[in-house]
């Protein structure tokens, strides 16, 4: 294995055994008192060998201007990109975790996690006629008067042909609107019940969430499909706000060390220097997010994708929170930072991660809100993946088609 230099100076040898010990402790089922006591020996004599500290999330200072920039972007437009249900095959990779325990005395840590995901990764299948993304999108909103908080849902598939002679596609389908929680829906109930919602374009949002730009909808949508063309045409997704050919995919490189370099690179040409904020915090905001779009979406090797989770295991303010059920009521380890969306606006980012397949099954955000009332509200905007990987599958297209 690569050797591996965190933030905090530390330079010891990450030895497989001692990665694969955390993938058997976090993706064995009913371990036995042996295995346990075993495995949380090992993992207490890594943590001691690596001096490992996981550092704190700051506290930023406030500063003029938002969080802004081409990955950025992307990635806000990534949490309302429509993308519809999975049909799993044993041909594509699924994100079902395998059932585990943890030992609570032998909790691993965010670094352990994302080492481990990275042994996993890299045995994923490495190509395919699809790259094929199946995620569920899911986003909380105030209604139009702020009187309580809905929950809208949209399913979706993203297959990306790398031969010229295959078609590309997006498969979509809104999956409906309903109260948040049940407190919500009493509230609903008050108002009468509505069963659509249209905002106004100049509606006060507190930048949490973009206003629809058409109504909303309870009931369920048509399940539809988009030929992918223009700029999707021939591309294999984007990488620091710039489309990416095939050949680029191929040519980025698999070493950490030399991953980590590129990108930065990369992050490099985008013009921060005027947009009032922190240019080196901005930076190492955008490479976190880079590698995490590579691991959940970037058709790229899987010694790239592997880069990617190390690259993340040694970047501080990325803490562990032990296992948790993403919101498809799966269970994976969550990793958690915090974003500053605008200045003393805090967003908190929680990852789920499959450490035992190295895949990323959901990526929720969490913000709070005042409604009319004065109630404090939670708004979430999640993105579960359901499949990620390479298929000689073709996909099952509905009637309508764009």
């Amino acid at each position: 294995m690569n050797e591996l230099h965190d933030d905090q100076g530390s330079g010891d040898l990450v030895e497989p055994r001692h990665v694969e010990a955390v993938v058997r402790l976090l993706g064995s089922h009913e371990p036995s008192l042996d295995a346990v006591v075993a495995g949380r020996a090992r993992l207490l004599a890594e943590a001691a060998a690596t001096t490992t500290v996981e550092a704190p999330v700051r506290t930023r200072k406030r500063r003029r201007g938002r969080l802004v920039g081409a990955a950025l972007s992307l990635a806000v437009a990534a949490t309302v990109a429509v993308v519809a249900p999975a049909m799993l095959s044993d041909s594509t990779v699924s994100v079902v975790p395998r059932p585990g325990t943890s030992s609570p005395a032998a909790v691993p840590t965010a670094r352990q996690i994302l080492l481990a995901a990275a042994v996993a990764v890299e045995k994923a299948r490495a190509s395919g006629d699809y790259w094929r993304t199946a995620t569920v999108t899911r986003w909380m909103l105030t209604d139009p008067t702020r009187s309580y908080v809905l929950e809208s849902e949209r399913s979706g598939e993203q297959w990306l042909a790398k031969q010229s002679d295959l078609q590309s596609w997006r498969i979509r389908q809104d999956l409906g609107v309903k109260p948040a929680t049940p407190q919500d829906e009493a509230a609903w109930r008050a108002a009468g019940a509505p069963t659509s919602w249209r905002y106004p374009k100049n509606m006060k949002t507190e930048n949490l969430f973009a206003v629809p730009f058409k109504p909303l909808e309870a009931a369920a949508g048509e399940r539809t499909a988009e030929r992918l063309h223009g700029k999707w045409k021939g591309t294999a997704g984007d990488l620091v706000g710039e489309w990416m050919t095939w050949e680029e995919v191929r040519a980025i490189p698999g070493e950490p060390d030399k991953l980590r370099s590129y990108l930065e690179e990369r992050i490099g040409r985008l013009e921060l220097a005027g947009s009032g904020m922190d240019v080196e915090e901005a930076r190492a905001y955008i490479l976190l997010r880079e590698c995490v779009g590579i691991i959940s979406g970037l058709p790229a090797s899987p010694e790239v994708r592997a880069s990617a989770y190390r690259i993340l295991a040694s970047l501080p303010g990325i803490r562990a929170e032990g296992e948790m059920t993403d919101p498809l009521g799966r269970r994976g380890q969550a990793l958690s930072y915090q974003e500053e969306i605008e200045p003393g606006l805090f967003t908190q980012v929680r990852l789920v991660v499959d450490p035992g397949t190295g895949l990323l099954l959901a990526e929720v955000r969490t913000n709070t809100t005042r409604l009319a009332n004065g109630r404090e509200a939670e708004l979430r905007v999640s993105t579960s993946y359901q499949a990620i990987g390479w298929t000689d599958e073709r996909p099952q297209l509905p009637t309508h088609q764009d």
